[in-house]
């Protein structure tokens, strides 16, 4: 099936009282997992990259976002359930923008260091430009913490004001806000406690769909209120990366690699295939956040 928006996808969950689900990959093999996934279970998904991480200046191998936006774009097209690509929290104006030419159909701008004056007026000029594409974008009121694993630690946040999210929709045309009502990114340990009193202010005063990210922190019981709310899109990212893991692992602790062809191990695909077992580890975590988030077996109705 074709590219379709992600707005197209939030307008028909929102409808239909379930979320879609946006599963951040890293790779190839990550990324298939997800539309693996989807189309195992006959539902639409929201595929793309982490623009924080492809952009960060950390980065010992430095990427070309061509490349993701390439990659990307060519699996939604040839995908059996409708697919949108997002460009997923990008530091910098210049990826987004190459993001756009490169294939992505969704961008979201990330910087809580500016003032919202500032904020507004980039997410203006990035709606502009998406929008001229057929592109949506996806924009954050509020902070989310920031959950480390090492020190069993969380950073502090800033709850989303329904007020101060419903002048920034207004003022900048977006086509989906993200809010923080007691998520948590990173979050894997324990799980975070959603505000529902909040999220219930927001929806009303707010006149597009809204996002919820950290999906991985949340428990199913709070996903599906959260839903049964109104939220339409779940960012999940962090327990992909930790199937994949721990898959990783198992596989490592069972085999004895230096004895073995590394072409069994990487590329040939087979049975004993570690990157082959790592992308089936992601897309059973994915299979099980879809069934929570309510979208299986809604992609043939779009």
């Amino acid at each position: 099936m074709a590219l379709v928006s992600m707005k197209r996808l939030m307008n028909h969950a929102i409808a239909n009282k379930y979320a879609v689900g946006y599963f951040e990959a890293w790779n190839m093999d990550s990324i298939l997992a997800v539309v693996d996934a989807a189309e195992k279970t006959d539902s639409p998904v929201i595929i793309g990259f982490g623009g924080q991480f492809i952009g960060s200046k950390k980065r010992t191998v430095k990427e070309n976002i061509y490349h993701y936006g390439s990659l990307g774009k060519s699996i939604a097209e040839n995908t059996k359930v409708p697919v949108a690509l997002l460009l997923n929290e990008a530091h910098e104006i210049p990826m987004l923008i190459n993001g756009l030419k490169a294939g992505f159909n969704a961008i979201m701008y990330e910087d809580h260091s500016i003032s919202l004056k500032e904020f507004i007026e980039i997410n203006k000029y990035l709606v502009r430009t998406a929008h001229y594409c057929g592109a949506d974008v996806e924009a954050e009121i509020g902070e989310l913490p920031n959950a480390d694993i090492s020190t069993d630690s969380i950073s502090q946040g800033k709850m989303t004001d329904p007020e101060e999210a419903a002048y920034f929709v207004e003022e900048t045309g977006i086509d989906a806000l993200a809010v923080a009502v007691g998520n948590v990114h990173l979050l894997e340990n324990k799980k975070s406690d959603l505000d529902f009193d909040l999220i219930k202010a927001l929806r009303k005063k707010v006149k597009v769909p809204l996002v919820l990210h950290g999906g991985t922190g949340i428990s199913p019981e709070n996903l599906k209120e959260a839903i049964n709310l109104g939220m339409c899109k779940v960012n999940v990212g962090t327990v992909m990366k930790r199937a994949f893991l721990k898959s990783v692992q198992l596989y490592l602790k069972d085999h004895e690699v230096d004895r073995m062809d590394p072409h069994d191990i990487i590329g040939k695909g087979g049975e004993l295939d570690m990157l082959s077992g790592a992308r089936e580890a992601i897309a059973e975590e994915v299979v099980r956040f879809m069934k929570i988030f309510g979208c299986v077996n809604k992609a043939h109705l779009i």
